[in-house]
């Protein structure tokens, strides 16, 4: 069995048994926190999700680095064995009791995203890729959809975009209307992400987000046949930089970064 391999099963069977934090916490009373911004959402579990996460790897694997969101935000990306972690992506969904929130946990080796995984207890959803070993939902290999076509695509967001640049969205959402076939927002990114890598969104684009959010589905949607690029359209190579444009297919990012550009030249 390989490094990764053993990574991989050790780190599952941590994100598991956090899961049953998080499930018992989704049904509990929460004590809801804010950050920066009011918006900005923290409760008792998303701690202590991180803490179990953190501890039970550094029991592990002592030598190795950490990015997390509520302990290690700070925290510089270096060639070291490095575990990003979001405790529980979709914090305002987990206040709210709507159901799309998730752990997010990707293993980053010389800037190389090698494992990933995304688990939502509450639906019973499991996403996990290996580099180079496919994307599964539940142990069942999925793909991103075929679709090439705008009109026939659906398109994911993330609304913290609207509370952090207004402008931006408002480009988005008439592009959105006028163009594809519809739109979601989950209220987490990295679920968001692993919708697009089973088939079930064709197009996400996502900024002013961080690391922890995107890192664990960006290896899940790779690992299913689909296409991560900056927010420019370039080839995605700055794991710390969450302004991204993930597609199935790369004829979608092509004539969606056109219809951004002559949305512009009109302002």
């Amino acid at each position: 069995m390989s490094n990764t391999d053993t990574y991989f099963n050790n780190a599952l069977k941590i994100v598991m048994e956090a899961g049953e934090i998080l499930l018992k916490g989704f049904k509990s009373p929460k004590d809801v926190m804010t950050k920066q911004a009011y918006y900005d959402l923290v409760t008792q579990y998303d701690i202590l999700v991180e803490k179990t996460i953190i501890d039970n790897l550094l029991q592990l694997y002592p030598n190795h680095k950490f990015i997390a969101e509520e302990s290690q935000a700070d925290a510089v990306l270096t060639n070291e064995p490095t575990w990003i972690l979001d405790p529980i992506d979709g914090t305002t969904n987990f206040v709210q009791g709507f159901p799309f929130c998730c752990i997010s946990l990707a293993l980053v080796v010389e800037n190389d995203i090698i494992i990933g995984i995304v688990y939502n207890p509450i639906t019973n959803q499991l996403f996990t890729a290996q580099k180079g070993k496919g994307a599964y939902l539940n142990n069942e290999r999925i793909h991103v959809s075929d679709t090439e076509d705008i009109k026939d695509a659906m398109f994911g967001f993330d609304v913290i975009s609207i509370k952090e640049n207004k402008n931006y969205f408002m480009k988005h959402i008439d592009i959105i209307i006028d163009n594809f076939r519809g739109s979601r927002s989950l209220g987490s990114a990295a679920i968001t992400l692993c919708y697009l890598a089973m088939g079930a969104m064709d197009i996400c684009s996502f900024q002013y987000l961080k690391c922890w959010d995107v890192v664990a589905g960006i290896l899940i949607i790779q690992e299913a046949g689909g296409i991560i690029l900056d927010s420019k359209g370039s080839n995605y190579k700055d794991i710390m930089n969450a302004d991204i444009i993930a597609v199935s297919k790369r004829k979608l990012a092509e004539d969606f970064l056109k219809l951004k550009n002559n949305y512009s030249n009109k302002q």
